[in-house]
C-alpha cells in the first residue's frame, strides 16, 4: 500500500519556499499520479491563478494554503488516501473541489469526518461507530447509516419465544 495522509494539523509547509518549490521541486512540470502536467495547468486545477506558481507559501492565505496542501498529496502516487476531518476550514468552492477529486481518486479513500454532508456526497460505504463498541458497515453515506439504525433490528422484529407451559 502507498497511502496519503492528509489529517487536521495540514502538514505545515516552509513559509519561505515558492509554490514552485512545494510542488515541483522548483521545474515547470509535476508528475501527478503517473501523468506529466504543466505546473501552471495544475495550478488552476486547483482554483489558483497560475502568477500564484511564484508565490512564497507565507504570502497564501489559508485557504490557499489547504488548497495547495490538497494539490501537492494529489499529486503523490498512491493507492490508499486518508482524510481526516478534511472539511475544516475549507470555503465552498475547495469544497466542491475537494470533492470532485475524491470522486476521481482510483484507489481506497478512508474519511473520518463530522460533516454529513460532506460524507452523503462523497461515500459509498460507512463505517459507523454507535458509542457502543459495535461498528455498522452499510453501504451509503451518513443518511444510510442513520436510516439503518432506525430499522428494527433482526432480534426484535421476530416474535418472542415463549416456553410451552407444562401439561
Amino acid at each position: 500500500l502507498d497511502g496519503v495522509i492528509i489529517d487536521q494539523q495540514r502538514k505545515l509547509m516552509a513559509p519561505e519556499k515558492r509554490v514552485r518549490e512545494v510542488l515541483a521541486d522548483g521545474g515547470d512540470w509535476i508528475d501527478v499520479r503517473g501523468v506529466r502536467k504543466h505546473i501552471h495547468g495544475y495550478l488552476k486545477e486547483f482554483l489558483f491563478d497560475p502568477s500564484l506558481a511564484e508565490a512564497k507559501i507565507g504570502t497564501l492565505s489559508g485557504g490557499e494554503r489547504s488548497r495547495l496542501l490538497l494539490a501537492r498529496e494529489f499529486a503523490r502516487e498512491s493507492n490508499l488516501l486518508v482524510l481526516d476531518e478534511p472539511t475544516n476550514d475549507l470555503d465552498l468552492e475547495t469544497l466542491d473541489l475537494l470533492q470532485e477529486v475524491i470522486g476521481d481518486y482510483e484507489g481506497t479513500v478512508l474519511i473520518v469526518s463530522h460533516d454529513r454532508d460532506f460524507l452523503d456526497r462523497t461515500v459509498t460505504v460507512t463505517l459507523g461507530l454507535d458509542g457502543s463498541g459495535t461498528v455498522d458497515v452499510v453501504a451509503g453515506g451518513y443518511a444510510d447509516w442513520v436510516a439503518k439504525r432506525k430499522q428494527p433490528s433482526e432480534a426484535k422484529k421476530a416474535p418472542a419465544k415463549t416456553a410451552p407451559s407444562p401439561a
